[in-house]
């Protein structure tokens, strides 16, 4: 009997070791949840901290204060510096319940209060910090311990407008984790920068000679960080939205005028704070001057260490492109009470000689490099920002007909012309300086080449096959001038009228192709739409030919001559013969 009650209660001993790991394994797979992070971006990290346990039992749901955060709570709560476990827990739950509000509107400023304190406590809170990498606009973490949350995505900031009455933004999100259905919308972004081209400014700022100058804070005093009565005032003039574009044409030689926008980011968490912009200039574009930095309605100035000052550098890159780099000074103690204040950069620069043409963009790509780890001094950068400028061309094809065969003419000489502003004749004081690039390749000159005393402007003369091309011209409309036809073949008696029509997409902005379309005396050619980056549009130029006038004294005069002579012999021989018939 004793064998039997001994062997009974070792099996019942074991079920009860069994139901128990049993019910545990449960109560562990019960205890773990699911957070889906909306509105993310990928390749980004997440931290997740975990302010207070959770157990759950229906619909009724227990926290319990994590103790790594019994120093926060301790100095929020009246007279709860010396609580600590199940007392400070139920005063940190009241208090957070306080602070968020029963449907969490007012969350953020308890975000953005808590988050400050864990950056400056990590290595106390590390055991209860999770992190994961996001995947897409979408992100799902599993396998979380039930609980509530910080969620935290790391070098994010929030420049948006506060909701509501919401008067304080926060990048850190709250959540509470009780089951597979919790989820956050990120209201955070990251820095970015939206570079754009705008109508020309006037105003004169910051020169490329004087930023590549190693003396440049000694040389050009008006745009340094001190104090200077005589500093020109900023006169950057307002523009609409309208009129900013991600892609415009321009002539060789031309300037064109950029704008670089951001917006001052959060920096809770941080103690400095690393904020440069970084813009590189395709070969075909030179830096010409810094026209206006700007935080907000503070005009920043050039220097090295001064308050409301920018570092300006420029460099040459192997591949033969530059770049622009305005690190901003001091940023975190002059601009973290600025979150989302709008940071304005607008400067020039010259479209030159090496600049491509037709459909190949002339492209230029911005970036922030900006802080993004509040625990070292990580920094991160934006996608870039592209902005193409586009040069156009066209083929002249001089030619004669030979049957049903156009023949190429070498040889005919022209100008071109920049239309009046009606567009409907040449304007004689407009004409187009030219340089010859050899080869049957001319471009239009830069501003500099033409003011070299020495320069001549070159005429365009046809090459062997007839043909020649004409480059690095802006769109609108134009006149080429015969001056010089080839020999044997007559001049045109007037102007060809020629009109380079780009056609860019509405939503990006992008060149999709662009057309010559060209006038005679009266007949319009309309062009081929061209969209590939090796095709030239035609401009067809026929000349023709006259019949040879008769000369006098030529041998047909003579021959005339000679057979009248001939006539003139006969008749009086005739006649002759005639009267002698008839006296006899």
């Amino acid at each position: 009997m004793k064998k039997l009650v001994s062997r009974f209660m070792a099996v019942l001993m074991a079920m009860t070791m069994i139901l128990s790991m049993s019910m545990t394994a449960f109560a562990a797979e019960a205890s773990k949840g699911t957070l889906t992070v909306n509105n993310t971006v990928a390749g980004k990290t997440l931290d997740l901290y975990q302010i207070f346990t959770a157990t759950k039992s229906g619909d009724s749901v227990a926290y319990t204060l994590n103790s790594a955060y019994e120093g926060f709570f301790q100095s929020k709560i009246t007279d709860a510096s010396t609580l600590k476990g199940e007392a400070l827990s139920e005063k940190a739950y009241a208090y957070v319940k306080d602070q968020v509000g029963t449907d969490g509107s007012n969350g953020a400023a308890f975000a953005k209060d808590i988050m400050g304190w864990i950056l400056e406590n990590t290595a106390t809170v590390e055991a209860t910090h999770t992190t994961a990498t996001t995947t897409d606009t979408t992100t799902v973490i599993s396998n979380l311990d039930y609980g509530y949350y910080v969620v935290y995505p790391l070098g994010a900031t929030d420049t948006s407008t506060a909701p509501g009455n919401e008067a304080v933004k926060s990048v850190a999100s709250l959540v509470s984790v009780t089951g597979n259905d919790a989820t956050v919308n990120m209201k955070s972004n990251y820095p970015t920068v939206d570079k754009k081209i705008i109508p020309a400014q006037s105003g004169s700022g910051l020169t490329v000679g004087a930023i590549v100058n190693p003396s440049w804070e000694g040389i050009h005093q008006g745009v340094l960080g001190e104090d200077d009565e005589n500093a020109p005032e900023d006169t950057i003039a307002p523009h609409g939205a309208a009129d900013e574009k991600k892609a415009e044409d321009f002539a060789i030689g031309d300037t064109v005028t950029y704008q670089l926008t951001s917006k001052v980011p959060d920096m809770t968490g941080y103690n400095s704070y690393t904020f440069k912009f970084s813009d590189t200039l395709s070969k075909g574009l030179d830096l010409k001057e810094v026209l206006s930095v700007k935080v907000g309605d503070t005009v920043l100035k050039a220097g090295k260490t001064e308050a409301n000052t920018y570092l300006p550098t420029y460099t040459t890159n192997n591949d033969g492109t530059h770049t622009l780099t305005l690190n901003f000074n001091d940023f975190y103690n002059l601009y973290k009470n600025r979150t989302g204040e709008t940071i304005t950069v607008v400067y020039t620069a010259t479209l030159n000689k090496d600049a491509v043409i037709g459909m190949n963009p002339n492209t230029n790509k911005a970036v922030v490099e900006y802080s993004n780890d509040p625990k070292s001094d990580g920094t991160g950068t934006s996608e870039p920002s592209i902005v193409d400028v586009h040069t156009f061309n066209f083929t002249i094809f001089k030619y004669y007909l030979k049957g049903e065969t156009q023949t190429g003419l070498a040889n005919a000489e022209f100008e071109l012309y920049k239309a009046n502003e009606a567009g409907d004749a040449a304007d004689t004081n407009a004409k187009i300086n030219i340089v010859d690039e050899g080869n049957g390749v001319y471009r239009q000159a830069t501003a500099d080449e033409a003011k070299a005393t020495d320069f001549t402007s070159a005429k365009i003369v046809s090459d062997a096959d007839g043909k020649v091309l004409v480059k690095g011209l802006d769109a609108g409309t134009y006149y080429l001038r015969e001056t010089k036809a080839p020999d044997g073949y007559n001049k045109l008696l007037s102007d060809i009228k020629v009109e380079i029509k780009p056609v860019y997409d509405k939503t990006t902005g992008k060149l999709t192709s662009y057309s010559v379309d060209y006038t005679y005396n009266g007949t319009t050619t309309t062009g081929k739409e061209i969209k590939d980056t090796k095709t030239s549009p035609e401009v067809a130029v026929e000349n023709k030919t006259g019949a040879q006038l008769p000369s006098t004294g030529s041998k047909g005069a003579l021959m005339v001559t000679l057979a009248g002579i001939v006539l003139f012999g006969a008749l009086t021989a005739s006649k002759a013969f005639g009267k002698k018939k008839a006296n006899n």
